[in-house]
């Protein structure tokens, strides 16, 4: 067990500083690091696994690197240089932090990380994400980008067989695909809240890009659809690659939501491989006849629900 804080009784005072001594213990060794209450201007990497991560009071991890930021060679760094927090491993578990992408949002920022989730058998309890732009990434990466040669960003050490995550309670902010990425990543009871984009467009919750053959991608239960106010209207997903799948079962959602509810990202071929989804979302029934014809609305969805959507808990992870 490690503590860190600003107090001199604590171990370390910055939070790297903490995981870079955790790094060099035994990676099947299992610890468990306190954060006290305070803002860590920092930015924070983490490589192992069966790490347990908890805030104690009110826990900021705070930074400010956006894609169009430039390197010592003058070069752009990109979007995945630009994560507040990244982990790499498995076993983790998070709870109480708040960690805030600060970039802000425009032209001259574009996509800013505040968390870069390559990790499987991950479960974030009562956390803060908050940014504009790309604000939460689960991995994996697709398998190559589309508008350049190479994804860059913080060097991958391990990559898993599979990419479970889990967030429970949380809340997540941001304007333009916000939670985007490859990873079956479970939202329960969290509130996902749309802020204004900086020239009041429409804005996307997800951006999923799901593996082709992977069974589930993100699945929304019980959560809570909010925007500030006089939002353009938003788009609950739009595919980042072809075989996107993401559900929304039992879910609150705003009058920010745009009637169609989906968007095919200007390409008619991915309505015949995505999959989205909504089961008992509340006024389903009634935007149902607006809603694009390529997605799945059910009022009542407890049948399917239980066929297709029956994990949760322990058996996440099966």
């Amino acid at each position: 067990m490690l503590v860190v804080g600003k107090e001199s009784c604590c171990d370390y005072h910055t939070i790297q500083e903490a995981i870079d001594s955790l790094e060099r213990e035994p990676i099947c060794q299992a610890d468990t690091l306190y954060i006290l209450s305070g803002v860590y201007h920092e930015t924070v990497r983490i490589y192992r696994s069966n790490l347990t991560i908890i805030g104690l009071g009110t826990v900021e991890i705070t930074m400010n690197r956006y894609a169009k930021e430039r390197d010592e060679a003058g070069e752009e760094i990109n979007t995945f240089a630009t994560p507040t927090l990244f982990l790499g491993g498995t076993d983790l578990v998070l709870e109480n932090l708040v960690i805030t992408n600060s970039a802000g949002q425009g032209e001259h920022i574009g996509q800013a990380v505040a968390v870069y989730a390559h990790c499987d058998q991950t479960v974030f309890r009562h956390c803060t994400f908050k940014g504009y732009q790309d604000t939460l990434f689960t991995g994996p990466l697709p398998p190559a980008p589309r508008e350049r040669g190479a994804f860059g960003g913080i060097p991958l050490r391990d990559h898993h067989i599979h990419y479970r995550q889990l967030y429970q309670h949380c809340y997540i902010e941001g304007t333009v695909d916000f939670i985007f990425g490859g990873a079956t990543a479970y939202f329960d009871q969290c509130e996902i809240r749309s802020l204004r984009h900086s020239e009041n467009q429409a804005g996307y919750i997800t951006a999923a890009s799901t593996p082709e053959g992977q069974s589930h991608g993100f699945i929304f239960k019980n959560c809570f659809l909010t925007a500030v106010p006089d939002i353009a209207p938003v788009f609950l997903g739009r595919p980042w690659r072809e075989y996107a799948k993401t559900a929304f079962v039992g879910c609150k959602m705003g009058s920010h939501i745009h009637p169609l509810g989906w968007d095919n990202w200007n390409n008619s071929a991915n309505e015949q491989t995505v999959r989205y989804q909504e089961y008992e979302v509340k006024d389903a029934a009634l935007l149902s006849k607006k809603r694009v014809s390529w997605a799945d609305c059910f009022e009542d969805g407890r049948e399917a629900l239980d066929k297709k959507l029956i994990f949760a808990g322990s058996d996440f992870w099966k």
